[in-house]
């Protein structure tokens, strides 16, 4: 079960990011740990909550595609997704390789350290 929760938790945060900079916001908001780490190929390492807000709920995505998903357990109440995306934002395309790690807390699932790599 924890697998497909993840999974549908990274699916719901390409969503948000699509919708609007606020809807992704709220749905961040949510779902980061208090400690964060987001690595990012054009940005140095962000570290904090407040920065990883700011780099990830800007401008909207017009589209995106998820490529073989697969989750895999760290450890007791640990999870990361990783998977390659096709996206487009801003009439650009994008793609890179990427990695979510999820810890489950008392509030739930949370994300502590997202990286991209582009292709």
């Amino acid at each position: 079960m924890e697998h497909e929760d993840l999974i549908d938790l990274e699916q719901r945060g390409w969503q948000a990011l699509m919708a609007t900079p606020a809807a992704a916001r709220k749905f961040y908001e949510d779902v980061f740990d208090e400690r964060i780490v987001v690595l990012l190929a054009d940005l140095p390492p962000i570290r904090t909550r407040a920065e990883a807000l700011d780099a990830l709920c800007g401008p909207a995505w017009e589209e995106f595609r998820l490529y073989g998903l697969r989750c895999v357990r760290l450890g007791e109440g640990t999870g990361v997704v990783r998977y390659s995306i096709a996206a487009t934002r801003s009439a650009l395309p994008y793609s890179a390789q990427v990695s979510s790690v999820y810890a489950r807390r008392p509030g739930g699932w949370k994300l502590t350290f997202h990286q991209r790599t582009r292709r």
